[in-house]
């Protein structure tokens, strides 16, 4: 749970947001002397209230006089709705009531720790705190608590001849869990603050964060449900519309279940021309033989790769299902495997020991015969998923439209012509750009020598020995044979000046 003052905060807000906009609501039925009755054929006097003035004083007795602290933590937040009718022309009969309040950890947000749930104690001393109806005036209870609810807690949402209780909170997936009495379900799910559009975004967030499971087992609705904390028919329709904007994916039920998966071949015009001449193997609707008897039917005739690939992946997704909850039910047996070796570890009689060790044999075999159902199940996933890709080869070869072998040849023979030009400009450029690189005269390029020669001097005067030494060994190999009888007095002179240095 979020231990952000600001966010129970936020929550307050959004809920109080809510019930506001409810009350004009014409689905909002309250029970009322009269029977259940729309508040908006009522006379609807709403008094709200805060707790400002109590979170004052528990910031002053805990020391935690913080302005900027008291405008995030949550206030508290309530509203009593009287509802009446005309009685007399000006007068005024209640008929109904509603209160609405909003409940937060205060003291475990003020000290930083993590809120926990409002247990069954705390949730009866708020009921007990709830204004005293005039007369036998039906009530209708909502109870908002920032931090959820505890299990206990919800026992609480009950009905009873005088008022009605209904809890809600938000819950871990993001969204709110509403809880009221069975026969009022209806009036419960009119206090979920989020929308129905926020909801089906919340699914279609799931689905992206779990693309790459669509490839294989799929999503499965059920499990979809309790991960987003959604109704199944909510969500089951959102995996049918969310097909239906996908091109290449497939909302069906298989084993009862709804389930998302990548369907290759979904929505292609082959399969939606072939359908009228498929007869009992239509994929779109229920199979009147085994599957095995579908594939040999199926597989026999010719031409038709779309239906195979549609019927495989629809196959390769239930199978894949079924191996998921397989292992999700060897897991269970494993954790029931290792309390009863703690049972025979904390056991104090022979007799117990005997009746676990008894128990935990025919638990191992139990997980045998379901190891042995999955490795059944992971080769004939095995099996299908092969075929598909083959298939799926099949069909992309044919798609690709690939140049047969004599335009192949005939680009060939283009190609080896271009590159033979290609080759030619090169030598020619290559030719050009040497002669205009090394193309210097007799004259010019005694001229170059002779001003190379003049010029050494010069550079050897002004830097130290060492470096004009320097200097000259990497130039040496850049010259182009000059005249050695230039150079001699050079070497000889240089030599000269550097011997008595080194001595």
């Amino acid at each position: 749970m979020n231990s952000d003052p600001s966010e129970h905060r936020r929550l307050q807000e959004q809920f109080v947001a809510h019930v506001d906009k409810l009350l004009g609501d014409d689905r909002l039925r309250l029970d009322t002397t009269n029977g259940r009755r729309p508040v908006t054929g009522l006379i609807r006097e709403v008094k709200p209230a805060d707790g400002t003035v109590e979170l004052t004083r528990l910031m002053s007795e805990m020391n935690k006089p913080d302005r900027d602290l008291r405008d995030r933590m949550p206030a508290g937040r309530s509203m009593n709705v009287t509802l009446s009718r005309k009685r007399w022309f000006f007068m005024r009969k209640p008929v109904g009531r509603l209160w609405v309040t909003c409940v937060s950890p205060t003291r475990q947000l003020l000290a930083g720790e993590t809120p926990r749930p409002m247990g069954r104690a705390e949730l009866t001393e708020i009921l007990r705190q709830a204004p005293e109806p005039k007369g036998d005036v039906p009530s209708t209870l909502v109870v908002m608590s920032t931090s959820g609810f505890a299990i206990e807690a919800n026992e609480l949402a009950e009905r009873r001849s005088d008022r009605t209780v209904i809890l809600a909170g938000p819950n871990s997936a993001g969204g709110w869990t509403v809880t009221g009495p069975p026969e009022t379900r209806g009036l419960a799910d009119l206090f979920d603050p989020e929308a129905e559009a926020e909801k089906r975004r919340r699914v279609r967030a799931v689905i992206e964060e779990s693309r790459t499971d669509l490839s294989g087992a799929g999503l499965a609705g059920d499990r979809l449900a309790a991960r987003t904390n959604l109704p199944t028919a909510l969500v089951e329709a959102e995996l049918k519309q969310y097909a239906k904007e996908n091109p290449g994916l497939a909302a069906k039920r298989l084993d009862g279940k709804m389930v998302l998966f990548r369907h290759t071949a979904a929505n292609s015009p082959a399969v939606e021309s072939g359908k009228q001449n498929f007869g009992k193997l239509s994929l779109r609707g229920g199979f009147d033989m085994a599957w095995i008897e579908h594939m040999k039917a199926l597989f026999a005739r010719k031409g038709e790769t779309e239906k195979k690939i549609e019927f495989l992946s629809e196959r390769r997704a239930a199978l894949s299902q079924q191996r998921d909850r397989g292992y999700e039910e060897i897991g269970e047996l494993e954790s029931r495997e290792a309390d009863m070796r703690r049972q025979f570890k904390e056991a104090a009689g022979d007799l117990t020991k005997r009746r676990v060790t008894g128990q935990l044999l025919q638990l191992r075999k139990d997980m045998e015969r379901r190891q042995q159902l999955l490795s059944v199940l992971n080769q004939q996933i095995n099996v299908v998923a092969t075929h598909l890709h083959n298939l799926e080869l099949v069909r992309q070869g044919k798609t690709a439209r690939l140049p047969d072998t004599e335009e192949m040849a005939a680009d060939a023979a283009a190609a080896e012509d271009v590159l033979a030009e290609l080759q030619v400009s090169g030598e020619l450029a290559d030719s050009v750009g040497a002669t205009v690189q090394t193309g210097m005269s007799a004259e010019e390029r005694a001229l170059f020598e002779e001003l190379e020669r003049d010029s050494k001097p010069a550079a050897q005067e002004s830097s130290p020995p060492g470096a004009a030494a320097l200097q000259s060994s990497p130039q040496q190999p850049q010259r182009s044979e000059p005249p050695r009888a230039a150079e001699t007095p050079q070497r000889k002179a240089t030599p000269g000046k550097a011997i008595p240095e080194a001595e």
